[in-house]
């Protein structure tokens, strides 16, 4: 499915306008966009691309005068993705909506070095409100005008309009263009990097069609250099006589034939000179750092080693999590051997990782159909298939690689995930510790067995387990922040002990009952958490100070994450502190929210929350689209309260046709906020989400909606909790059948409603 981005997708082109307009195709065939916009000199009608005539662009130094003062009369939305003609979408899936949380994105500057890197125009998201900023810039004619927005007045900027630039790690996830992407970024910019994507049987057509100003750059020198790197002789060769059709003279470009047509000479790439893979990167840092095989640069008769070379060299950049490049190099060995089951299978991997579930199942399949009796492709295969909900198939994928390998740890703990997802914890159990068998360190099996255990109950041994997630991918690294040691067994009467979040907001809720359990021991009880709850957990007994991530912490004896102090402080089923309310909204915020909300005389208040952060691994399926509840809105004497933040906000937008909400949430702000609206209701109803757990925490009646496979802490087959008393629990009877939910859901609340408004008359 292709995402919807409310932006518009714009170029701004009086040169180089056919290739703009394949730009703009490129990208509104991966994804939906508000519009797409090509500013040009030229009289176009085109069906797909809405054209606007505006005064020719002949230099660069016009067309940052024109990004800066002029381009905010042509963008209506609040957001404008500008691109260049050799910059566009690659991978749709890497979209996030957290792109809309600033004003500026742009690829990563490599050249420089301090903080004010973000970023190249080239492939950049701005908002509508730096567009206006931007007018206020004087151009002087020498610099660009990513360069005067994002460095010569980013100060200005930031201060005067408060403009917001997107930090490194959120503008990698977004594109590349001189730095190395370590991850399938969202888009590109930069004609060197059209090798990762074009196709290959694209290559010869687009470099005949380049004019001769695009053919004499640099850029496009550089691309041939790449290709000759990826031993793509024949690509490499079609740039430099291109190249030299149009400038004999060019001395590189005709060194490079020479070269390419004369004998091979075998060459070892030393440390620090360029990896021959072609990503950039010295060969220490890149393919040496694995040991990839040597570098010969081989003549087009020996095709099957230049294959052989290829395919190492990808598989070497995909274990060190270089996704473009090998992406590209599985690519390029496929269009060279359309049979190659082992790139097959790989660009399927690729796909499943970057989100493309259907092309991963079809690529591994055909791997399969080729070299049917390797197991890693059934399990990859399995992977694929639950991701696009088919789990019948996937099972018999996962029992197929552990017949073809008996010893598959990874199987057996891919198949325990998938028994679990479908309401079989007791046989997921018995599969992780078989893959716990086989592979003793196993640390992500260890984490999987505890979280089963802990569904079926069994609290003593599964708080053990849950203890391995610290040294698992995900957490592993967190624990490497602190100098002090980790709290296990030491005496810590009299200490000071550093307990820190981790994972979810509604993980922090739920287990910052056990402070004051904790504080009981006589130690000092520092937290760490986000600032969001700063405020909320102010109320916790037990807690001497609260920081957040990133704040300077005070001298402590021993660290321990919050999750585990179950573990450690020996909680059984039947010991749950639970002292409800053990959270407490403030009175005042209280009595503030009850004069804003209005007066709906005796309506029996519900809030209610139907999505979750996207960032969950399980949000698909414990979040529900709005207009599902569309349904509560006929039940009588009720008023609802929009609770929902983030994701899935703007459904809220749509209308429905029973359903009508009173929107406060924009005078929401933190869940000390948050907790003290609740407070002013009479039920919350809300999927798994941290406001269920905030509800539960200061003792509000809630009605979670879950999952037929739920988290672990609703535990299975009952409809109250343990952890909150005031809950009650709507389970679907079948997988992702919502809609039985919804109507158990609504005779309840009808029931309640007709109850309340009977007391009250």
């Amino acid at each position: 499915m292709k995402p919807n981005i409310p932006v518009t997708l714009c170029c701004v082109d009086c040169i180089n306008y056919p290739f703009a307009i394949d730009a703009l195709r490129k990208s509104s065939e991966k994804c939906i966009f508000s519009r797409t916009l090509l500013l040009t000199d030229r009289d176009y009608n085109l069906p797909d691309i809405d054209t606007i005539k505006i005064p020719p662009i002949r230099s660069r130094q016009e067309y940052s005068k024109f990004i800066l003062h002029q381009l905010h009369h042509h963008i209506e939305t609040e957001f404008v993705l500008l691109i260049q003609w050799d910059g566009y979408v690659i991978h749709p899936n890497a979209w996030t909506n957290e792109f809309l949380n600033y004003d500026y994105i742009g690829a990563v500057w490599g050249q420089y070095k301090d903080n004010h890197r973000v970023g190249n125009g080239g492939f950049s998201l701005r908002s509508r409100k730096l567009l206006l900023a931007t007018k206020e810039i004087p151009f002087n004619g020498t610099l660009e005008e990513d360069v005067l927005i994002c460095r010569q007045y980013r100060p200005f900027l930031e201060e005067k309009y408060a403009i917001r630039f997107a930090p490194d790690h959120t503008a990698e996830k977004f594109s590349f263009e001189t730095t190395y992407p370590t991850q399938q970024p969202f888009g590109f910019h930069g004609l060197f990097n059209l090798w990762m994507a074009l196709a290959p049987n694209e290559i010869e057509k687009f470099v005949n069609r380049l004019p001769a100003h695009i053919t004499n750059s640099v850029q496009f020198f550089q691309l041939g250099v790449n290709y000759l790197d990826m031993r793509q002789y024949s690509f490499a060769k079609a740039v430099f006589q291109r190249i030299l059709a149009n400038n004999t003279g060019h001395a590189d470009a005709r060194r490079q034939m020479t070269a390419l047509e004369a004998p091979a000479i075998p060459h070892t790439p030393g440390r620090n000179e360029k990896c021959p893979c072609g990503s950039g990167e010295r060969y220490k840092n890149c393919c040496g750092k694995l040991g990839a095989v040597s570098y010969t640069p081989l003549q087009p008769r020996e095709r099957e080693k230049d294959i052989h070379w290829m395919l190492s060299a990808a598989l070497k950049h995909h274990q060190l999590g270089h996704i473009v490049h090998a992406n590209a190099m599985y690519g390029l060995v496929l269009h060279e051997s359309p049979q190659n089951a082992i790139a097959l299978q790989y660009s399927g991997v690729i796909a499943y990782q970057s989100g493309d579930s259907e092309k991963a199942a079809q690529l591994i399949e055909q791997a399969i159909q080729i070299q049917p009796a390797i197991p890693d492709f059934h399990n990859n295969l399995g992977l694929a298939l639950q991701a696009l909900g088919n789990p019948s198939r996937a099972e018999q994928c996962f029992r197929q690689a552990i017949k073809l390998n008996p010893n598959y740890a990874e199987a057996y703990n891919n198949l325990g995930l998938l028994l679990e997802a479908t309401g079989h914890s007791y046989d997921a159990i018995h599969c992780f510790e078989k893959s716990i068998s086989i592979m003793p360190d196993f640390a992500q099996a260890h984490w999987n067995l505890s979280l089963s255990l802990l569904i079926t109950a069994n609290f003593s041994r599964g708080w053990k387990e849950y203890e391995w997630r610290l040294k698992t991918p995900e957490l592993a690294g967190e624990q490497k922040r602190f100098s002090h040691p980790l709290w296990e067994e030491q005496d810590i009467f009299g200490k000071t002990i550093f307990i820190h979040t981790e994972q979810g907001l509604g993980d922090a809720i739920q287990f910052i009952r056990y402070i004051p359990q904790l504080a009981s021991l006589n130690v000092h009880v520092l937290l760490e958490c986000k600032p969001a709850l700063k405020q909320l957990f102010q109320t916790v007994q037990g807690i001497k100070q609260i920081v957040s991530p990133g704040e300077p912490a005070p001298r402590y004896d021993f660290h321990c994450p919050l999750l585990s102090l179950p573990s450690r402080l020996h909680t059984a089923s039947n010991a749950i502190p639970t002292p409800i309310p053990y959270l407490f909204p403030d009175k005042n915020r209280i009595d503030a929210w009850r004069k804003k909300m209005p007066d709906t005389g005796r309506a029996f208040k519900v809030g209610l929350m139907w999505a979750g952060s996207p960032e969950n691994p399980n949000n698909q399926n414990r979040s529900l689209p709005l207009s599902k509840l569309d349904l509560l809105g006929t039940v009588k004497n009720v008023v609802f309260y929009n609770l929902q933040k983030g994701d899935g906000t703007d459904q809220a937008k749509q209308p429905l046709a029973n359903l009508y909400f009173i929107d406060l949430k924009e005078d929401i702000g933190d869940f000390a906020s948050t907790a003290a609206l609740i407070a002013n209701l009479d039920l919350v109803i809300s999927v798994d989400t941290s406001v269920a757990h905030l509800a539960g925490a200061i003792g509000k009646p809630a009605w979670v909606m879950l999952p037929f496979a739920p988290d672990w802490r609703w535990l299975l087959g009952r409809d109250d909790s343990p952890w909150y008393p005031t809950h009650r629990l709507f389970r679907q009877r079948e997988i992702g059948n919502w809609e039985e939910v919804i109507s158990r859901v609504k005779v309840a609340l009808d029931s309640l409603a007709e109850q309340a408004h009977s007391r009250i008359f």
